[in-house]
């Protein structure tokens, strides 16, 4: 493993995505994602699914020039098309928006449509929770996952997050899919030839598999059986409200030329409607840590790093695909444990 400054892989990241065709300021914001989803410890959305992106960029499935357009529906609802751009991107031309809107009614939200996939989806949660605000967010994706029963896959892997604040401390986020873990897991094991877990997946023919490879061209599960089935709907219900594509329909977000057109949902709630309910809040997450002994790393998160830990063939990868001199801007090694 390879450690290097957060400012370092932005930098990486950037110049990859202006290599594959982005914009300057897609580039940026996809970039400072990718940084963040790292250096809270989501590798699954973070360097390694960065590459979908630039393979988007490169075929088409994401727009090079997209221009996002946010309208304020209603006083407390805002819709946003990303023009088959970056959810990301216009996430954060409506962002200023919907802030005013969550302080001016005390809760608004955010639809986002036509968009490549989210990415890391507590970003959006996390952006909110920085602001004070309590956050929801739920986005679908490409069919990937079966529900009900169903042999093949009827709906995406369909995350849901959520985060609020604690004062004078890093916010509580929580982000997880509906699936028995992300579609990324699977393709990785696949390349590496090693078995997934019981429970992750079925195989072509809808029978139960191990084996990762079988399991990419089946199905994968929901988490909890049909419980975690039923959160996959209601994301995919509120991802979908203004017009975005359901799972079925969208295209493919790491093959072709189209894209998926999914959806982002996102819900922000002021605590300051309800007098004292932060400091409430974050009181008995205190009594839940020191007298109940309950243990999330969510609970447990400080201030984020600025150092990143990567494995050395994905900084490689990243280095190739940014077109980087390795005699001028060769990354600095810190001591590390080698894993």
């Amino acid at each position: 493993m390879v450690v290097i400054h957060r400012d370092e892989l932005i930098e990486l990241c950037r110049n990859a995505l202006l290599t594959a065709g982005a914009g300057a300021r897609d580039a940026r914001v996809l970039a400072e994602a990718t940084a963040e989803a790292e250096v809270i410890g989501n590798r699954a959305v973070g360097v390694g699914h960065l590459f979908d992106y630039l393979d988007g960029y490169a075929k088409g499935r994401i727009s090079k020039d997209a221009q996002p357009v946010v309208r304020r529906a209603a006083p407390a609802v805002l819709d946003a098309d990303a023009r088959s751009g970056l959810a990301q991107t216009a996430f954060t031309d409506a962002f200023d928006d919907l802030l005013e809107a969550t302080r001016e009614s005390g809760l608004a939200a955010l639809w986002i449509r036509n968009s490549f996939t989210c990415g890391e989806l507590g970003y959006y949660a996390r952006r909110l929770a920085a602001q004070d605000l309590v956050a929801l967010a739920a986005a679908n994706s490409p069919a990937l996952m079966s529900i009900g029963g169903a042999p093949r896959s009827v709906l995406g892997t369909n995350p849901l997050a959520y985060g609020f604040p604690r004062p004078g401390r890093a916010p509580v986020v929580i982000d997880q899919a509906s699936s028995a873990t992300a579609f990324v897991n699977v393709r990785r094991a696949a390349e590496a030839g090693e078995p997934i877990p019981a429970g992750w997946a079925l195989d072509r023919g809808g029978e139960p598999t191990r084996d990762a490879a079988a399991a990419l061209d089946g199905t994968l599960l929901p988490f909890g059986g049909h419980r975690g089935g039923n959160v996959a709907l209601l994301v995919e219900v509120l991802a979908t409200l203004s017009g975005a594509s359901f799972s079925l329909d969208a295209a493919p977000f790491h093959e072709g030329s189209s894209s998926p057109g999914i959806g982002v949902f996102v819900l922000g709630i002021d605590p300051a409607t309800f007098a004292g309910s932060t400091e409430r809040l974050a009181g008995q997450l205190d009594i839940l840590c020191a007298e109940h002994d309950v243990r999330l790393p969510a609970l447990e998160r400080t201030a984020p790093s600025d150092r990143v830990e990567l494995e050395a063939a994905a900084l490689q990868r990243l280095k190739d695909a940014a077109a980087t001199d390795q005699a001028a801007t060769s990354t600095q090694r810190i001591p590390t444990d080698e894993h």
